[in-house]
């Protein structure tokens, strides 16, 4: 039995991942890592948990929900979002990692990174891709 690391991102949209990731290890009796780097010091870590648990504490998976939180926010400290999650992709050993595929406009592109694209440019792990 492996680990299925999930990026759990952005409100909304993170249902659908987490699904589709829910899906994959009933069917292949992996376990979840559901991961989420907190982006702010308004997302609220407990809250987070909570509704990862709430999708998946009905489930005979198992899985663990774990917060990348920050102490303190300032643009002094701050690792970038993108290197967080990488990482921590890096750093473990994976079946493969479950992640949505957001579409970004042309300005959103050139102004944020894209945590996708940084997953799937590390060639390390594969990488299930969900329309979000």
């Amino acid at each position: 039995m492996g680990t299925i690391f999930v990026a759990y991102g952005e409100p909304g949209r993170r249902d659908a991942v987490l699904a589709a990731a829910a899906e994959q290890a009933a069917a292949s009796g992996h376990r979840l890592l559901v991961y989420h780097v907190q982006e702010g010091a308004d997302d609220d870590p407990d809250a987070v948990r909570a509704d990862a648990d709430a999708t998946l504490s009905d489930t005979d998976i198992d899985y663990e929900v774990r917060v990348d939180a920050k102490e303190e926010f300032s643009d002094d400290t701050n690792v970038a979002l993108t290197k967080r999650l990488t990482d921590v992709v890096l750093d473990g050993d994976y079946e493969y990692v479950v992640m949505g595929d957001v579409e970004h406009d042309a300005l959103e592109q050139l102004t944020h990174p894209s945590m996708t694209r940084a997953v799937l440019e590390l060639h390390a792990v594969p990488v299930l891709l969900v329309p979000v």
